[in-house]
């Protein structure tokens, strides 16, 4: 598909752009000026900057005015004003005040699918060993507005940076597709016109059970603190009996029973269960 060369001003401010497609036939569109000036630049680019000639793909012109389309859509959605626009998580304090009452409502949420799904157990700290209780690692609460949904999401992470020292790398490593890979994957499937499907499982790793410590084996705690231990109190009023107070601050212990976001196990026991 060739571009027209030479757009013609349409009534009110419209242009009437030409098409060439592969078998010689023309076609028009008429869109606004300002439209259509963009589109037509990228419609440009499709044509004329593509490397090599036996790659060389030709564009019907419905394929190719669409796939400008979505180049001017993606480009419009992240190009701002203010630059470039990508999904930014704040902890919870920040999240808050930057969101309100949406950012009170996901945390919330959040942790009570935590609760509901059983997906850790409150201990006392006489019932675990000093080995236990010094590898805790606290839970933070992240907060982003994802961007398509328009939607404030809650997470629960471990903040697992501090248990490298005793994690191996066989215990923390998982297959995991070059970005390179899926690349190229992308590209022979375009090329080749091929359906793509693709699938989100949700909750992947707090969906997947953390395995029984064996003999001599510590099992894994994560201390909550701050804020959340009176949302887990109110919501939870059993747990009120395993506060204990830490440099004057109150913290919960709780046994971690699933993987949760932060751990460096967590994507190698997903991709076990497989």
């Amino acid at each position: 598909m060739a571009a027209g060369k030479n757009p013609r001003a349409g009534e009110q401010g419209s242009i009437e752009a030409g098409f060439r497609s592969v078998d010689g036939s023309r076609s028009r569109s008429r869109c606004s000026t300002k439209d259509s000036k963009a589109i037509l630049e990228a419609q440009h680019n499709l044509c004329f900057q593509q490397i090599g000639n036996e790659m060389k793909a030709d564009y019907e012109v419905y394929d190719a005015t669409m796939i400008a389309h979505c180049m001017m859509q993606i480009k419009a959605k992240f190009d701002t004003d203010e630059g470039l626009n990508f999904i930014q998580q704040y902890y919870r304090n920040q999240g808050q005040k930057k969101f309100g009452d949406d950012g009170k409502d996901a945390v919330n949420k959040e942790l009570r699918q935590m609760l509901l799904r059983d997906r850790f157990t409150p201990k006392f700290v006489k019932d675990k060993s000093a080995s236990e209780r010094k590898k805790a690692q606290s839970a933070m609460m992240l907060l982003a507005e994802k961007q398509f949904e328009k939607m404030i999401k809650g997470r629960l992470v471990f903040q697992g940076d501090g248990t490298r020292e005793w994690l191996s790398r066989e215990d923390t490593a998982s297959p995991t597709a070059l970005q390179e890979a899926i690349t190229t994957t992308c590209v022979i499937d375009a090329h080749k016109g091929r359906d793509i499907m693709t699938m989100d499982v949700p909750n992947a790793f707090i969906q997947t059970y953390m395995p029984e410590a064996k003999e001599g084996e510590d099992r894994i705690y994560m201390k909550i603190t701050a804020m959340m231990v009176q949302i887990l109190i109110d919501m939870a009023p059993e747990y009120r009996k395993y506060v204990v107070l830490e440099n004057e601050n109150r913290a919960i212990y709780v046994r971690v029973l699933c993987a949760i976001y932060g751990m460096l196990q967590s994507s190698l026991l997903f991709y076990n269960q497989f």
